[in-house]
């Protein structure tokens, strides 16, 4: 279920890069990135409200770890999210995704430099590069 999961959540963020590159014809970065996180904190809001919002409160007050890394989660979303638009904004949608592609090495790098995890395996190096061939070919082109 995880692939379909990850299918899905690939589809929609191809329909995101192309709607926001008309988008950001008319309206600011700042304003859409806005209008996103308001509607997404409305409906995750309204949503944990009547599922984990109580238990997870618990957790970050009493876990400073989690809290932690819960703020810091928080705070590379926003600065990513705003990134990715304004790069969107000023190239288009196609060269900004197909460079954010890039972001599964820094996964593997981030990972082991702070969680000491390493889930290297030939598939993941193969692909790993085939990704950083497609993006020096697009940003060289």
């Amino acid at each position: 279920m995880w692939l379909t999961f990850a299918i899905l959540a690939a589809i929609l963020w191809g329909l995101n890069y192309a709607l926001a590159e008309k988008i950001l014809q008319n309206i600011s970065p700042v304003t859409l990135l806005a209008l996103e996180m308001l509607v997404g904190a409305i409906c995750f809001i309204s949503i944990s409200f009547f599922t984990d919002l109580k238990a997870d409160l618990i957790t970050l007050a009493t876990q400073p770890k989690i809290r932690w890394l819960t703020i810091a989660e928080v705070l590379v979303v926003l600065i990513a999210s705003y990134f990715i638009v304004i790069s969107i904004h000023r190239k288009d949608a196609t060269v900004a995704g197909i460079v954010e592609l890039i972001y599964p090495l820094f996964i593997i790098f981030f990972t082991w430099l702070f969680f000491h995890e390493n889930h290297l395996n030939i598939p993941v190096l193969i692909g790993g590069t085939l990704i950083l061939i497609g993006v020096f070919v697009i940003s060289f082109a």
